[in-house]
């Protein structure tokens, strides 16, 4: 029994865009998008973009960051951004260690996770594919946090947000909806 149902697509490239919905959803403008793809065309909302020519592993990080890397090579980014601890991952829900230790580390950064179903992801040549495995959104901090809540409940997209939420700037009215609509959410108290 598969939890979630997706078409399958080649794996000539695994590079996709992000689509735009999400980062409306989000409401964030990000400091940093370190994969971002050498000849442009996606929408990521960042002040400074890294490409693969830059190798946005070895780049200072820096502000909020928007992190969609390589599904083959998501460990070193997953570890990265983790160590990093500010913004909003999405990657393949992983059965490995970079998975479990980027989950982790939402408790003690004020973040959340949002596991949803995949979604077609544009590229000029992979336009409408998915990713053929659901996904998982990571927010580490404040801004990435509030983002993702927003973006679970607004979206309408399937899926399951966890949230540990400690000082995070959301309104009742948002936290009653990520309560009601999109799965558990956790207040603590400092």
């Amino acid at each position: 029994m598969k939890l979630f149902h997706s078409p399958e697509q080649s794996m000539d490239s695994d590079e996709r865009f992000t689509p735009q919905w999400v980062f409306d959803g989000l409401g964030i403008v990000f400091d940093l998008d370190p994969c971002s793809p050498v000849d442009g065309g996606d929408c990521v909302p960042a002040e400074r973009k890294y490409t693969i020519d830059d190798d946005g592993l070895e780049q200072p990080w820096h502000g909020v960051v928007w992190c969609n890397p390589p599904f083959s090579g998501a460990t070193a980014w997953a570890d990265r951004f983790r160590v990093h601890g500010n913004g909003v991952f999405l990657g393949p829900v992983a059965n490995a260690r970079w998975a479990t230790d980027l989950i982790s580390a939402t408790s003690d950064a004020r973040g959340s996770v949002w596991l949803c179903r995949d979604f077609p992801f544009t590229h000029p040549t992979h336009a409408g594919r998915r990713s053929s495995m659901p996904l998982m959104f990571v927010s580490l901090g404040p801004k990435g946090t509030a983002g993702l809540i927003r973006l679970a409940y607004q979206s309408g997209h399937p899926g399951n947000l966890m949230v540990v939420a400690t000082g995070i700037d959301i309104d009742e009215r948002n936290a009653e909806l990520a309560r009601t609509r999109v799965g558990m959410f956790m207040e603590v108290d400092e």
